[in-house]
């Protein structure tokens, strides 16, 4: 048995009586890095080619990834940007003070899966993550946890990141059943219930509750393209249908075959961009109906929570803002695969439209946001 504060659990236990018992146990579950204060690490440049002022937030040799970018990596209150360290040995989880920089680490678990985790947006304390299969709901203050539930057999891996519901009582998840079948189902935050909203006999990807709707949207997850890519379903399991579909040749945006990729929703107005590979980025109604918002070879891409902005990167390593009414583009940063080639910038707006942040490989594997309050300014007809 570990010790703790240099006597071993058995006799604290027995020396502390029933009230120390809980203080012990509790000083047991957070023993090694959980909570442990990494200081501020963050530094700035300003970009060379468009004046932007770019705040990396962590140093060293040791990589800083930020989750994906399917919904906003801050919290809802909008006071910590959540993102993922390797710098104990294994991924874990920390939280950035945005107005400081303070680093603050969450989880010291090597079975936790830390890109897995999803910030509640009706709580700002709280954050979803995995273990194996087991559903955490982790307090970031004061680095209490709870199990939601655990999903059930049949499961040979694969899990999904789980992405919440718009009224914060259901995540919805994703897993492999077994070497053919994949299933989406929802857990109920409040209760740790699962139910089976569907399966399929093919590699379920992407998998995203609406903001907005009873809907959850998925993937065929082929890898490149895939005949049918992006499915919409009701959270009842009824409904099940492809969703941006254009089979007919004469309908697609261009005369080769469309690729769409890289889906998120829209928080406030239940839209999806979609990357349109070598295209551009569209934004796509819950109809399916989608309008091509902005030509150029972009690679990820996240709106505004009004959907009035969109930010995007691409391959080479350039991030974009993009202005939905007009298709309008202004740069904001460069050379973000100049060290670090195998970075996926992945880039998201914070809750308010103030921040956008993303993963960078300009001088090492890092997080990075953007004050667009700093912008120097612009002329958009450029």
């Amino acid at each position: 048995m570990k010790s703790v504060t240099g006597m071993s659990f058995r006799s604290r236990c027995r020396q502390a009586g029933p009230a120390g018992l809980v203080f012990v146990l509790a000083v047991s579950l957070q023993a090694g890095n959980i909570g442990k204060d990494w200081g501020v690490e963050r530094k700035s440049y300003v970009d060379p080619v468009t004046g932007v002022r770019v705040w990396e937030l962590t140093k060293g040799t040791n990589a800083a990834n930020n989750l994906y970018f399917h919904f906003s990596n801050f919290t809802a209150d909008n006071r910590h940007l959540i993102f993922i360290s390797n710098r104990t040995g294994s991924w874990q989880l920390f939280r950035a003070e945005v107005e400081t920089g303070r680093l603050v680490q969450l989880t010291d678990d090597p079975q936790v899966n830390a890109s897995a985790a999803c910030p509640d947006h009706t709580n700002a304390r709280r954050l979803y993550h995995l273990r194996g299969a087991e559903v955490i709901a982790l307090d970031i203050l004061d680095f209490t946890s709870r199990k939601v539930g655990e999903i059930p057999q049949p499961h040979m891996g694969g899990f999904q990141q789980p992405t919440l519901s718009g009224d914060g009582k259901w995540l919805a998840l994703g897993k492999q059943r077994d070497a053919s079948n994949w299933e989406i189902g929802l857990m109920s935050t409040e209760t740790g219930e699962y139910r089976t909203v569907l399966t399929q006999g093919f590699r379920i990807g992407h998998v995203q509750h609406s903001p907005t709707d009873p809907l959850v949207f998925y993937v065929w997850e082929t890898g490149g393209y895939a005949p049918q890519r992006t499915w919409l379903v009701n959270t009842d399991g009824t409904g099940n249908r492809p969703f941006y579909a254009r089979t007919a040749p004469t309908n697609w945006f261009t005369p080769l075959k469309e690729w769409v990729t890289h889906e998120a929703w829209v928080k406030d107005t239940g839209e999806m961009t979609m990357i349109n590979d070598k295209l551009g980025v569209m934004l796509v109604n819950k109809n399916g109906d989608a309008r091509l918002v902005c030509e150029g070879d972009l690679w990820h891409a996240a709106a505004r929570p009004d959907g009035k902005f969109i930010v995007a990167d691409d391959n080479k390593g350039r991030l974009w803002l993009i202005e939905t009414a007009t298709g309008n583009k202004r740069l904001l940063a460069t050379g973000i695969r100049d060290s670090v080639r195998t970075v996926h910038a992945h880039p998201s707006f914070d809750r308010l439209g103030r921040y956008v942040q993303f993963h960078t490989g300009r001088t090492q594997e890092t997080v990075a946001i953007i004050d667009l309050r700093e912008l120097p300014p612009a002329d958009w007809t450029k």
